[in-house]
């Protein structure tokens, strides 16, 4: 017993001695926090996870090449930071961002003002009988046109408000349905979307429900699931279904190029129905779910790992979606004269619903 006793403490003893020596053996080499390893780990992330180099067109290895060549052992946060968001910029993705601590960018321009069409909710408001009201925590714009009664109009200012974790309340979109109830004796709709950058696919079916007169789908799916530029998923279908309480007489959605994300989705899923009339210009291009990865510095960016066509194979990442031939109409809003060259011309459309 007193030899088994003092084998046991030569034994614990080699261990303790050797862990820490083999810690990297189990848990692996400690991350390079270098500027060459944070570019490297975001380089190597998007090679790997991307969904959409093929789509667009991007020789990621020749970005490496461009890019890597201006890192430098001790370059200062902000330059990496600059260099970084070069890399990331050549995706031209509004899903795509890059947040520091004293800075903020985005692949897609998604927040750079040169690149808006003008709107007016003013403009729309004036044209609306006592200026229509708001419903849905500030969601919905509604109401009906004073010089046509019998049309309606509703504006959607995003799918998605305040908390979207795991804690979320999305009651808002329950307001739809008082709405469409108020407006139920009206021949037609002008679904006003312009402006609309997303939120819950959740939100987008629940609403676009309501406008659905049959069941169709809408998008297929391909989730990214290999390293290799061919690895997805087997395509998962979205469908809209109508619902029991909705609008099925004449609509016309418009669009701009600032309804973004969920509000293509809702754009593709009422595309489907015979009843819907799509004018305006066209959407921003941006439609694959992103996720966002933590750096070692602190840094956090996110990643597209979705390949979004609709149910013929079309994919309109950064092309968008765009009105068919006679019903896109450039953004021209006039405050001073109550203009708005894409609702006016919707309201031509209502107008000649008998």
């Amino acid at each position: 017993m007193k030899c088994v006793g003092k084998m046991l403490i030569i034994i614990n003893a080699v261990i303790l001695f050797v862990l820490p020596a083999s810690c990297g053996i189990f848990l692996g080499p400690d991350p390079d926090d270098s500027p060459r390893g944070i570019f490297d780990i975001i380089w190597k992330d998007f090679n790997e996870t991307y969904a959409l180099m093929e789509v667009k067109g991007i020789e990621w290895n020749a970005m490496y090449t461009k890019y890597a060549s201006q890192i430098y052992p001790g370059m200062g946060e902000q330059e990496l930071f600059d260099v970084c968001s070069g890399l990331l910029g050549e995706l031209h993705d509004p899903h795509v961002y890059l947040m520091s601590p004293f800075a903020y960018f985005n692949s897609g321009g998604r927040f750079d003002t040169s690149g808006i069409e003008p709107f007016s909710l003013n403009v729309i408001k004036s044209k609306l009988s006592s200026g229509g009201a708001s419903t849905g925590e500030s969601m919905f714009w509604y109401g009906k046109f004073t010089s046509s009664p019998n049309v309606g109009y509703i504006h959607i200012s995003g799918f998605a408000k305040g908390n979207t974790g795991t804690a979320q309340s999305q009651d808002w979109t329950r307001a739809i349905d008082d709405i469409i109830n108020t407006l139920s004796g009206t021949k037609a709709i002008i679904l006003d979307i312009r402006g609309n950058q997303g939120g819950l696919q959740s939100n987008v079916d629940y609403i676009a429900g309501r406008f659905a007169a049959e069941e169709k789908d809408y998008i297929e799916v391909r989730t990214k699931n290999g390293p290799g530029r061919q690895d997805f998923s087997s395509p998962v279908t979205h469908k809209v279904i109508p619902a029991r309480r909705r609008y099925t007489n004449p609509v016309v959605l418009i669009t701009n190029a600032q309804t973004i994300s969920g509000g293509e989705w809702f754009t593709l899923a009422l595309r489907t129905q015979t009843h819907i009339t799509h004018t305006g210009s066209t959407t921003n291009g941006a439609f694959s779910l992103s996720l966002e990865r933590p750096l070692i510095n602190g840094w956090i960016y996110s990643v597209s790992v979705q390949k979004v066509t609709d149910t013929q194979g079309n994919c309109y990442e950064r092309i968008g979606i765009s009105p068919p031939l006679g019903h896109k109409i450039p953004a021209q809003v006039n405050e001073a004269t109550k203009q708005d060259a894409q609702l006016d011309h919707a309201l031509s459309i209502t107008n000649a619903i008998p």
